[in-house]
């Protein structure tokens, strides 16, 4: 064969080994190759020579992958690249597509797939630069024509050598640029002036918070600032960890000078490809933001029991997650699910999903039950293409006791502290089959578990791995015991980011179990009540109606208010819990809490049941049989007490220091015997 007829191919990358491999599975299919340590020497063989295949790395020192692939096409080279990287995510995978690439080989290299990818591009007409016809796309901007005095960059750079001699360079350029030390002043200076700066450019390793905390922060909320990372070394895991965290482009010292200009360039004309950066950061807004709608509390004052952090890609997510509490004893309920999928279909199913749960929520707060519902929706004909990794969970607070079904998501993570010191953890069971994939209800997995001394149970998404979470608490970076839990998940999952990046959309949710965190306690954490609970029945019903009469004594109750008028009340609230809030289901707990405060009495009555709706028009109790043992309900506690709340399954009665002797709703000729006999 003459030589001229042998195929040749391109192999780009700054690890010798690597190419070693490549270039030995590439002669045995019969081809020459020649190799290139980085993008500047990939730009010089190909004007020498043809190719039919080019393999690239992405993560080289100087220009990486993602730069050389657009100078190469920018020349107006057609040659198919492969893109050879360990960054698998979906949204690297885009990136490179986006960047010219024509498909990609993961690593560790599977000989298989290489011996495809020469069958299926190895058949190309060889061209280099020079015989290739110049392209003459009019929208491809020259780097001379841009101006730099347009651009505003942060440099974030410790010694003061480097700064100076990094700002005189930029700022010979035309950029304006504003120098500091650290990441955490960088992070304060830009939230204060988040429209000033477009650049920002770190050293990955400052004091305080690094350049990839920076980092993390900033692709998480303002994609408009475009991002550059440089470090002393060339070290390829930190450079890939910077592209998997949205960096615009990695430099190593020696090669700043040579090369972050076009870097810039580079970045700048993506953004230009694909529209308006600034209108591509607000169209990633608006996701987000309807993202952020499935992604929620249930309650609108801050708790101390519950903490929900996430972060999605990109584009569209597909998670949920959300809490809702039942009765302000303490009985809430949470929801963690992922539609399988990555794109606003997906977080269209979530919200389908999130509506069918919140409509049956308050009737259904059986996990299980939850789950045949939503199953069977997402069964029809319209969702079957669609699935639903779930978890659910019934959780009592104050008796730390917790019904949890899994259906495809991962296992839960119990941590407790120990009074030797370090966490103990218990991982519980994950798995069973995803909603909407089949219609059989028997797969899905279900469990009771109860909590022991003060234990965080973490829920999270398959973008998560238990063992980061593991790693963080045990370090002692994030610590586990605190005053307020609100914070807790968004620590662990920005030290998750700048540890491993992101290839999917991460959420986490957080449940505390400390006393602070009990329904019954204040802000302080002190417990400010008095508690009682029981079973429904009506002979416990009376019990409790009792030791209510032995807390409210003349002493503490409000000024002016009789203590047999309130018992009348809180009896009535007390018959329609056992009737009409858990239906006489005996293994139902009701709970009762008095608050005594400066001037009033708070009496809370919370069952098991999804609450109701106050009439507007309540018939008044002059008109009722005051005598009548029972049955009187809502007009009684609404006519006696001073105000009436219903929260969920929790009935809520005011009685207020009486200012003159008057009472809502009529005066009362008798004292009724709130101790009568049950209908």
């Amino acid at each position: 064969m003459n030589s001229s007829d042998i195929p040749r191919a391109l192999i780009v990358d700054d690890n010798p080994f690597n190419r070693e491999l490549l270039k030995e599975l590439l002669k045995l299919e019969g081809f020459s190759v020649e190799e290139g340590r980085n993008g500047k020497e990939a730009l010089e063989h190909l004007k020498e020579s043809g190719f039919r295949l080019i393999f690239m790395d992405l993560l080289m020192p100087g220009m990486d992958g993602f730069e050389t692939i657009l100078r190469i096409r920018r020349m107006g080279v057609t040659t198919p690249i492969i893109i050879v990287s360990s960054m698998t995510s979906k949204d690297d995978r885009q990136r490179c597509l986006d960047a010219g690439g024509n498909d990609f080989l993961p690593k560790p290299i599977d000989t298989d797939m290489v011996k495809s990818f020469v069958k299926q591009y190895g058949t190309c007409t060889p061209e280099n630069a020079k015989n290739a016809e110049p392209q003459t796309d009019d929208s491809l901007p020259d780097s001379p024509a841009l101006k730099f005095s347009e651009y505003h960059i942060l440099l974030v750079e410790e010694s003061d050598s480097l700064a100076d001699q990094y700002s005189r360079f930029l700022k010979n350029l035309g950029f304006e640029v504003t120098h500091v030390f650290n990441g955490d002043e960088a992070w304060e200076l830009f939230l204060k002036h988040r429209y000033q700066f477009h650049i920002i450019i770190s050293n990955v390793f400052t004091s305080g918070m690094d350049g990839l905390g920076v980092l993390a922060r900033i692709k998480r909320d303002y994609l408009s600032v475009m991002m550059f990372i440089y470090a002393r070394d060339n070290d390829p895991d930190t450079f890939q960890l910077a592209i998997q965290l949205g960096a615009d482009g990695v430099v190593t010292q020696a090669d700043f000078e040579k090369s972050i200009i076009d870097l810039i360039d580079s970045a700048i004309y993506q953004a230009s490809q694909k529209g308006s950066r600034t209108q591509i950061a607000s169209t990633a807004s608006q996701v987000r933001k309807a993202q952020a709608q499935l992604i929620k509390f249930g309650c609108p004052e801050p708790c101390n029991s519950i903490d929900i952090a996430y972060t999605s890609l990109t584009d569209a997510g597909g998670d949920l997650a959300c809490c809702r509490r039942f009765n302000l004893a303490g009985r809430c309920g949470i929801m963690l699910g992922d539609v399988a999928g990555h794109n606003v279909m997906s977080s269209y199913i979530s919200a389908i999903s999130l509506g069918i749960l919140t409509s049956h929520w308050d009737r259904h707060q059986n996990p299980m039950g939850l789950f045949k519902i939503i199953n069977a929706e997402l069964n029809k004909s319209d969702y079957h293409q669609y699935h639903l990794c779930a978890t659910a969970l019934l959780w009592d607070r104050c008796r730390k006791k917790m019904k949890i079904a899994t259906a495809g998501n991962p296992g839960g993570l119990l941590a407790r502290e120990t009074a030797e010191g370090p966490l103990n953890f218990r991982e519980l069971a994950g798995g069973g089959m995803c909603l909407g994939l089949l219609k059989e209800e028997h797969l899905f997995l279900s469990e009771e578990i109860e909590f022991e001394g003060e234990t965080c149970l973490f829920l999270f998404s398959d973008g998560i791995n238990k063992e980061d979470i593991i790693e963080i608490l045990s370090s002692g970076n994030v610590p586990l015991k605190r005053k307020n839990i609100r914070g807790l998940c968004q620590e662990i999952l920005d030290r998750i980011l700048e540890k491993s990046g992101q290839d999917d959309d991460m959420v986490l949710i957080a449940l505390n179990s400390s006393p602070s965190s009990c329904a019954c306690s204040n802000e302080k954490g002190e417990n400010s009540a008095l508690h009682y609970e029981f079973l429904s029945d009506y002979k416990s019903a009376d019990k409790a109606c009792r030791w209510i009469g032995t807390q409210c004594i003349p002493d503490k109750i409000p000024r002016g208010k009789d203590p047999c008028f309130i018992l009348l009340a809180v009896r009535e609230a007390l018959i329609n819990a056992v009737r009409h809030g858990n239906k006489f289901t005996s293994d139902a707990f009701i709970d009762l809490s008095v608050f005594f405060e400066a001037g009033e009495l708070r009496i809370e009555i919370s069952d098991e049941g999804p609450g109701f709706e106050i009439p507007d028009t309540i018939q008044k109790i002059e008109n009722l049989d005051v005598l009548q043992p029972g049955g009187r309900g809502l007009s009684v506690m609404y006519s006696i007490a001073d105000t009436v709340k219903v929260d969920g399954g929790t009935v809520s009665l005011i009685f207020r220091k009486k200012l003159e002797d008057q009472r809502p709703g009529g005066p009362l000729t008798s004292y009724p015997d709130p101790f009568g006999e049950n209908e």
